[in-house]
This record gives C-alpha cells, structure tokens and sequence, in this order.
C-alpha cells in the first residue's frame, strides 16, 4: 500500500512540475508554425516577426511586431508601428495568455489623451497540449469619448475563434451590446448584435460550413429623415458534395421604416440564394487567379509603378467562368416582403441542362430556340396592385405589359423558358414571346 502511495505522489509531482514544462515548450511549437503559415500570405494578410520569446518553466514572456500589408500603408503609417507583447502562464493541459500593445504608437498616444491611458482592447486566450488554440478580442465600453466633433459609446463586445492545431477547422463566437454615436446633426444607434459560425478549410480561402449573425436593430437620424430597421439576421451555409459545392445565403429583416423611402414600411422582408452544383475546382483556379492578380497590384504600388492591363489575364479566366457553367448548376433566388402590409413576392429558378460554353454564348441572340433547350428558368412573380398603381412609372410599364396578368389583388407573371416556353399558363414559341415583350417597352 506504501509502495502505491510513493508512486502516485511520485506521479503527482512529475506531473505538477514536468507538464507545465511540455505544455510550453508545445505551445512554443504551435506559436512559430502559426506565425509561419501566417507568414505564407503576408501579401495579402501582413506578416508577423517574433521579436523575442522567452520561455520558462512555468511561464513565458514574448514581443511580436505586426507588418501590414502594403494596401494598408496608409493606414499603418498613420498608427505607427505595431508591436505587442505576451504573457502566458504554464499548466498542465495547455497554457493561457494575455497580451497587449506596447510602445509609442498613434494608438497608445491615443489611449494615454483620451482613455486616461486604460486601452479597452485586451487580447487573451489559451493554447492546448492537444494542439487546439483559442483567441479571444475583447472590447470595454467606453462612453462619451469626443473625437472631431461627434460622440462615441462603444459598447462591450467580444469575439473568440477557436481553431485546432492544422489552421483548419475555426469556430467563431462574438456578441456586442448596444452603441450610438452621433454629431453634427447625425446619429446612429445599433443594438445588440451576435455572430456564430462553424468552419472547416477545403484548400486556400475555401471553407465550408455556416454563419449566424444577428442584429437587433439600427437606427440612423439626420437631417434628411429617420431610418428604422428591426431585427437583421443573416446566415449562410457552404458544403462540399464530392465534385461540387453548395451554397445558401438568407437575409430577413423584421421591419424598415424610411421618411424618404416610396414604398411605405418594409415588413416580413425574407431573401434567399442557393447556388448548388458550383464546380469546386474552377472555385479553387477562381481564388487564385484573383490572389495572384492581387499580388501583382500589390507589388506594382510597392514599387511606385501603375499596374498594367494585361490582355493574357481574361485569356486565363475564360476557361475557369466556362468550368462554371457545368451540368446541374442551379441559381435560384427567393424575395418576399410585405409593403404597407400588402404581401409582394419574385422568384426566380435557373438550372443548366446541358454544360455552355462562352462561345455558345450568342446562340441566345442568333438561334435562341435551340440556346434555351439547354436550360430551364422560371419566373414566378406577385406585386401588390394598389402599390403598382400608386407609382405612375411602374403602373405604366407593370400594369399595361401584356407579360403581365392583372388579377383583383395583384399584378403576376409566371414564366417557364426551356424546352418548352410558357407564359401565364400559355404556350407559346420564342418569337410570339419576344414580340411580347418588345410591346411591353416603354419606348
């Protein structure tokens, strides 16, 4: 029984005093592969150099400085250089840290002038043994700070992102209260807001996964009228489907309250957008190209040149739009609100049947029979009659199209091109439809 003791306070104390000297020494590990992915970008993201890190057996002391990227020269030269330091405190299953910015910068003079020299921006996180890292950017309220004339309340907020050892998968989590500001006649006051998400890298600036954000409402005031808007939520989700990947953004927002606005108050507006069937590798050549013709930019301006057109660039980009345009790609669309309490709708639906080149492109102009045999679209619309007939411009051009049914309630058209075109019920050929709609022309 005495020999098992001995071994578990044996135990004990290899454990108090060993893992706190394997958690730092990981965490130093994780800390220089982080920087140096970072790093891999800097370009386009900035670069970080590990000025000093210090680390002991229970704790660790470290400087960084931060290099903006060159787009942002402006703004780094105003704020001047950006260094910062970190504590962090050894335990057994992983280390936290605090850090803060230090030196002479815009910022700190900022903060010394105004703040009574308590910066509201702390930095604070952890860094696993098991290799997950937290970071978390916390802001304090500050209230009444006058900064050229206007006075800001900025309220408490946070952001963390966790991510594992990999820089690949990122769980994202932040709120903030309420806030106004205003000045010279001006004011807006936005209320609380939250974000969540769940990420996971394909490759590059690809992920998948989804977003919430919410915001409870915003308020603008000024000279030219009020503006109300209640309740935002937006979400997006993107996911792989072998090949392919999807897509879906919804957009709601409770209510819109606008003096200048023609349409009255907006209510119950819903959008929706899915894309589904987007070939994950013209995605993939897609970020490229724009990152490499980004670096490009960026290092002309870097060297005091003017960027230059190249001709050779719409030739690279050409395949990769026509690698879009594959076999199942739908596009549909999906808006609703209610305009003075009157329900209004448009939906639109696209699906590729066949895959197109940018060569068949105008097929759509010259033989646009046989073009349209190569997609479905649909068009399902619904406006609120006594709204249309109050805008002269639209009554005209809305309520006299013979594209358009004229119901007791509402203007509506249901249209269906493809193999088959149908308007409002009816069938018809191409050219009965283009006649239509050129009779529809306000001209």
């Amino acid at each position: 029984m005495k020999k098992i003791i001995i071994v578990v306070v044996l135990a004990a104390l290899v454990l108090f005093f060993g893992a706190p000297y394997f958690t730092g020494k990981v965490a130093e590990t994780e800390t220089r592969k982080m920087v140096d992915k970072i790093n891999l970008s800097s370009a386009e993201y900035g670069s970080t150099e590990i000025l000093n890190y210090d680390r002991g057996i229970r704790s660790t002391s470290a400087r960084y400085k931060y290099t903006p990227p060159i787009a942002l020269t402006a703004i780094s030269s105003e704020f001047g250089e950006i260094v910062f330091a970190c504590e962090s405190s050894h335990g057994v299953t992983g280390i936290d840290y605090t850090c803060a910015l230090e030196g002479e910068s815009a910022y700190s003079r900022f903060v010394a002038e105004n703040l009574d020299g308590k910066d509201p921006i702390s930095v604070y996180g952890s860094i696993s043994a098991f290799g997950g890292i937290n970071q978390t950017i916390a802001l304090d309220e500050v209230k009444g700070l006058e900064v050229d004339g206007a006075t800001l309340n900025f309220p408490n907020a946070e952001l963390s992102i966790d991510t594992d050892a990999s820089a690949s998968k990122f769980d994202i989590n932040g709120y903030s209260d309420s806030f106004e500001m205003g000045g010279q006649g001006e004011n807006l006051s936005v209320g609380k807001m939250s974000i969540e998400g769940d990420f996971e890298k394909i490759t590059g600036a690809l992920f998948t996964g989804d977003m919430l954000m919410k915001v409870d409402h915003v308020d603008m005031k000024s000279v030219l009228g009020d503006t109300s808007i209640k309740s935002i939520t937006m979400s997006t989700n993107a996911s792989e489907h072998g090949d392919n990947l999807s897509s879906q953004l919804q957009f709601s927002v409770k209510e819109i309250a606008a003096a200048a606005s023609p349409l009255g108050t907006v209510e119950d507006l819903d959008l929706k957008l899915d894309l589904i069937g987007l070939d994950k590798q013209s995605i993939i050549d897609y970020q490229e190209f724009t990152q490499r013709m980004q670096r490009d930019i960026l290092s002309s301006l870097e060297s005091g040149t003017e960027p230059q057109a190249n001709p050779a660039d719409m030739a690279q980009m050409m395949p990769i739009l026509e690698g879009l345009l594959k076999q199942g790609l739908e596009v549909n669309s999906k808006v609703s609100a209610k305009l003075d309490g009157k329900p209004n709708k448009i939906n639109l639906e696209l699906k590729l049947l066949e895959a197109l080149t940018l060569a068949q492109m105008p097929l759509f102009m010259t033989n646009p029979d046989d073009a349209l045999k190569k997609l479905d679209v649909a068009l399902d619309a619904s406006l609120d009659k006594s709204l249309v007939d109050s805008q002269p411009m639209a009554a005209t051009f809305i309520g006299q199209s013979p594209l358009v049914n004229a119901g007791s309630d509402d203007y509506s058209i249901d249209l269906a091109l493809g193999k088959e075109i149908k308007l409002n019920g009816k069938v018809m050929s191409f050219s009965e439809l283009q006649i239509l709609v050129f009779s529809s022309m306000p001209f």
